[in-house]
């Protein structure tokens, strides 16, 4: 009984949807230590919502379902440098591309 209390509390963490997450700014907040999207270090998912979020202009959203890629990833921006945010930036690390730039964070559902 006991291992089977502990697959189902197994099966409940892999069933949490997890999605990284990028909201276009027109800029970095100034005093902010930023990484830029062309970095080697990022890549895969966070390139991809931080190059449509500035793009499109819109928050951009990406479903993290295989579980090396979703450790992988939320890793990476854990340890990204992250503002802490003001009136005008929200708190979270911050990815630009050319003059523009996107917060970036991972959201998870139960």
């Amino acid at each position: 009984m006991v291992l089977a209390g502990c697959l189902g509390n197994n099966d409940d963490d892999d069933s949490r949807v997890t999605r990284v997450v990028a909201r276009p700014y027109d800029t970095a907040p100034p005093e902010s230590e930023t990484t830029s999207v062309e970095d080697p270090e990022i890549g895969g998912p966070i390139e991809s919502v931080v190059v449509e979020a500035i793009e499109t202009n819109n928050t951009a959203t990406q479903r993290l379902d295989d579980e090396e890629e979703r450790e992988e990833t939320i890793n990476q921006i854990e340890e990204l440098p992250r503002y802490e945010g003001d009136d005008e930036f929200e708190s979270a690390a911050y990815v630009t591309r050319n003059d523009d730039a996107a917060a970036v964070f991972y959201e998870q559902d139960d």
